[in-house]
């Protein structure tokens, strides 16, 4: 990766990966300590709590941007840089909005069984880092929207598809980042791996429909 990254740069990317890794370490190795003050480990599924990755999610999210940003702007200049920049920050700060609903909190399920009885279920729940890696494309679509809106600003009809694609992207962007709303329009369960799994098949034709138009 790093032989993509000029000369000058070089010395800033390594400094941001080593300081993140030696935090990783850390947490690694005190992995026990932390579990035991703030309950890394999940009741509810194998692995950690939600809450735990999704904290870690903001720390890569963090050092990539870091990391990219020189590189960015040396080949691309500061403005594309800095809107790429940004961008990256968009689902995260909104699932930091909504932490509650991407939290073990909604692993267990109410079901019911033959009988009437009801009992509780544990299910993959929403899963936070699912939905921040099915949110990436429409990321890039926003940042690369924004910057052609403001590039081509003399352009009028360019200006309009291009806030149009911004705003549609931010849209549906905000819309897979509410799974508990989808919940209640769609006919599956995306706290299921079976309904998250049909949920990326309609991401992928929804990415299909907006490729065909942008192109």
């Amino acid at each position: 990766m790093l032989s993509v990254i000029p000369a000058t740069n070089k010395f800033f990317s390594i400094r941001t990966f080593t300081v993140s890794s030696s935090l990783m370490a850390i947490f690694t190795y005190k992995r026990d300590w932390f579990d035991e003050k703030y309950g890394l480990v999940s009741r509810y599924h194998i692995g950690m709590n939600y809450s735990v990755i999704f904290y870690l999610i903001i720390i890569i999210t963090v050092t990539l941007s870091l990391m990219f940003f020189y590189p960015i702007l040396k080949s691309q200049g500061l403005k594309f840089a800095a809107i790429m920049f940004i961008s990256q920050y968009i689902p995260v700060i909104f699932m930091l909005l909504r932490l509650k609903v991407f939290s073990d909190e909604n692993c267990p399920v109410k079901k019911t069984d033959n009988f009437g009885n009801e009992y509780w279920k544990n299910t993959l729940g929403y899963n936070p880092i699912i939905y921040y890696l099915i949110s990436f494309p429409f990321t890039m679509i926003i940042a690369l929207s924004l910057y052609n809106y403001t590039t081509n600003i003399l352009s009028s009809s360019y200006l309009t598809s291009n806030l149009l694609y911004l705003i549609l992207s931010l849209t549906i962007l905000f819309i897979l980042l509410s799974p508990d709303f989808l919940d209640k329009v769609l006919p599956f369960d995306l706290r299921t791996w079976k309904g998250t799994g049909q949920l990326i098949v309609l991401i992928v034709v929804i990415l299909s429909i907006l490729r065909w138009f942008i192109i």
